[in-house]
C-alpha cells in the first residue's frame, strides 16, 4: 500500500509543469464566419468534382454541416430575398452532383455565383466593425483549422482526435485500436501517412488555404503589436499546408496547430482560453495526500 502511495507521489511530483489544452472562448460571429468559408470551401470542392457522384456527395453533405435550416432560417428573417437566392443557388450546385455531361466551367460559375451570395450573407447578418476586428478573425481561423485537424484525421483514417490537443502524445496508437498496426505506424511522428478518404483530404487541403487567405485579411487589422506573433503565425500556416501536401502524420499535423498556430494567436491577439484542469496538477493534488497517508501510516508501522 505505502509502496503504492509513493510510486503515485513521485509521478505526481515529475509532473509540475501542466500542458492545458486550448478551448477558446465561444464567439458567434466567429462561428458564423467560419461557416461561411467552409460552405465556401465546400462549394468549390463540388464544383470541382462534380462528374463524381461518391467525392461530390461527400463534399455535399460536409457543406450541409455548415449551412442548414437553422441558418436559412435565421437568415430569412432577416433579409427573405437574400435566403431565397442562396437556396436556389444551392439547390443548383447541388443537383449537378453525378452528371459527367456538365461542363466544368458551368459547375465553377455556379460555384462562385453561391460563393459571392454567402458573402453579401456574412455582411448582412455581421457588421463591418465585427467583420474587421482582429480577434473575431482570429478565432474564425482557428475554428477553420479544427476543420482541418478534423477532415485530416478522417483522410488518414485516424482514430485519435486531432482537435485535442491532450492527444498529441497519443496520435501514434491511432488506427491499433481498430486492429490496423499499419495505421498506427502512420500516425508516428516523422512518419508519411496513407489517406484512406481522398474527398476528406481534398477539404483538408482547401480549408488550409482558405485559412491562409483568411490569415492575410487579418494582418491589415491587426496592430502593430502583434506583429511578431502573427509572422510566427504565418510561418507555421505555411508548414501547415506543406505538412498536409506531403500527408505527414497526424501528430506532426496537429502539433503545427496546436504547438505553434494557437500560442501565437493567443498571446498575440489576447485571446481567452477556457480554463481547464489538467491531469498533471491532479496528480500533484494525488501526490499530497499521499503524503499525508504516508505520514500518518509509519508511525503504525513502528509500532
Amino acid at each position: 500500500m505505502i509502496a503504492t502511495l509513493l510510486v503515485i507521489g513521485l509521478v505526481g511530483m515529475l509532473f509540475v509543469h501542466p500542458v492545458f489544452a486550448h478551448t477558446f472562448v465561444k464567439n458567434s460571429d466567429a462561428d458564423l464566419i467560419a461557416k461561411i468559408q467552409e460552405f465556401k470551401a465546400e462549394s468549390k470542392l463540388i464544383a470541382n468534382n462534380v462528374s463524381d457522384s461518391k467525392i461530390s456527395q461527400w463534399h455535399i453533405a460536409k457543406s450541409q454541416e455548415y449551412w442548414g435550416v437553422n441558418e436559412m432560417n435565421t437568415l430569412s428573417q432577416q433579409n427573405t430575398t437574400l435566403a431565397t437566392s442562396l437556396s436556389t443557388a444551392i439547390n443548383d450546385l447541388y443537383s449537378l452532383s453525378g452528371n459527367t455531361n456538365v461542363d466544368p466551367i458551368v459547375a465553377s460559375q455556379k460555384s462562385d455565383a453561391l460563393n459571392q451570395l454567402l458573402d453579401q450573407v456574412e455582411s448582412t447578418e455581421i457588421s463591418d466593425s465585427v467583420r474587421n476586428n482582429a480577434t473575431v478573425q482570429s478565432l474564425a481561423i482557428i475554428n477553420v483549422l479544427n476543420q482541418v485537424l478534423t477532415d485530416y484525421g478522417t483522410a488518414i483514417g485516424s482514430n485519435v482526435d486531432l482537435t485535442n490537443m491532450a492527444n498529441m502524445n497519443m496520435s501514434s496508437m491511432s488506427g491499433m485500436q481498430s486492429g490496423s498496426s499499419m495505421s498506427g505506424m502512420n500516425s508516428m511522428s516523422g512518419m508519411s501517412s496513407t489517406i484512406v478518404n481522398a474527398a476528406a483530404y481534398q477539404s483538408a487541403q482547401e480549408l488550409t488555404t482558405t485559412s491562409q487567405s483568411m490569415f492575410e485579411d487579418l494582418k491589415s487589422n491587426a496592430t502593430s503589436g502583434a506583429s511578431p506573433y502573427l509572422d510566427k503565425v504565418g510561418t507555421a500556416l505555411g508548414s501547415l499546408q506543406q505538412a498536409i501536401g506531403a500527408k505527414e502524420s497526424g501528430n506532426d499535423v496537429m502539433t503545427i496547430v496546436h504547438m505553434q498556430i494557437h500560442p501565437n494567436f493567443i498571446s498575440g491577439l489576447n485571446i481567452q482560453v477556457v480554463p481547464e484542469f489538467p491531469m498533471p496538477i491532479l496528480l500533484v493534488m494525488l501526490s499530497f495526500i499521499s503524503v499525508i497517508i504516508i505520514t500518518k501510516a509509519l508511525p503504525k508501522l513502528h509500532q
